[in-house]
């Protein structure tokens, strides 16, 4: 694992509050999403940089090392993250848009606090609108998500990160005879109908859809309904009238349940593009940071 500056903030998160549920809850990651972050931290090393205790952590030698380092590190980039960020003549307002997901309601929340430009956020109903967005500056940073294999084409002048992959799931009703499953093979939903959103340009969900079924031995049947809104679609399903797809990190509504395919044939891209021009271009590092804090505390990876 190549050591970024996002883990050694996780480590000083941990040394300064002496506890793993503390430094979660003040990085916004849940306590497995730290735990598991901090292993692979160690593993790169190839030991402990922290003793566990019921009282708590506390640093090992390798660990106060480690902390040395990071906080000359980070205090480093945080100057040189002001020095970027901070206008000449005034903080020039900035826009960030997206798709409907984790990563754009805590930038919401996390963003405005971070840079010095005022901030507006804007959501849009399709990846590929938001990246269409991104394109002509319309905004300044999109956050979106699309499906591996089937995604968005890349604009001239838009750099894409893929923050992560996840696991695409089946939204069901409740009542469903595979609802008690925690895996569902796609040849056993093929007498199903399927609930797809809106046409959108930049994620073809009924090609990806189609591509998945057919080592299943079956071709999709599609209601002539394209629903994009979340609520309206559980409650359609949950009185039965199909079935559908969803980002992992969406949450279930009453009525209905969601199930991860077996062996995750579809796999969700969540990214976050920018335009080489934006004013924000130079702050890429801080918002990699806050959308991979997101994700990891959302998002469940494949695997």
């Amino acid at each position: 694992m190549d050591l970024e500056l996002r883990h050694l903030r996780i480590l000083l998160a941990i040394s300064e509050s002496g506890s793993l549920t503390r430094a979660a809850a003040a990085l916004f990651l849940s306590q497995p999403a730290m735990t598991t972050q901090l292993r692979r931290i160690e593993a790169s090393f190839g030991q402990p940089l922290f003793e566990r205790s019921a009282r708590g952590v506390v640093p090992t030698r390798a660990g106060e090392l480690v902390l040395a380092h990071a906080r000359t590190a980070v205090a480093s980039a945080d100057r040189i993250r002001g020095y970027r960020l901070r206008p000449a003549d005034g903080a020039e307002p900035v826009t960030v848009g997206g798709s409907p997901g984790p990563m754009l309601s805590h930038l919401t929340l996390h963003l405005p606090a971070a840079v010095s430009n005022p901030v507006t956020f804007v959501q849009f109903p399709s990846t590929g609108d938001a990246m269409n967005a991104v394109a002509d500056r319309s905004v300044d940073a999109g956050c979106m998500v699309d499906v591996d294999g089937f995604g968005v084409t890349l604009p001239e002048g838009v750099v894409v990160d893929v923050i992560g992959l996840e696991p695409v799931v089946v939204i069901l009703p409740a009542g469903h005879p595979r609802a008690g499953q925690d895996r569902i093979g796609l040849a056993d939903l093929a007498d199903e109908t399927w609930l797809l959103p809106p046409y959108d340009p930049g994620c073809d969900d009924y090609g990806a859809l189609a591509d998945a079924c057919a080592p299943a031995g079956f071709a999709p049947r599609v209601s002539p309904h394209r629903i994009g809104d979340l609520g309206v679609l559980c409650d359609l399903i949950a009185q039965g009238v199909g079935v559908a797809l969803a980002q992992g990190a969406a949450r279930a509504r009453d009525g209905v349940v969601m199930r991860r395919f077996a062996g995750d044939p579809l796999l969700g891209r969540h990214l976050l593009a920018l335009h080489r021009d934006s004013p924000l271009f130079g702050a890429r590092p801080l918002l990699l940071d806050l959308v991979r804090a997101a994700f990891e505390a959302r998002c469940v990876t494949p695997g």
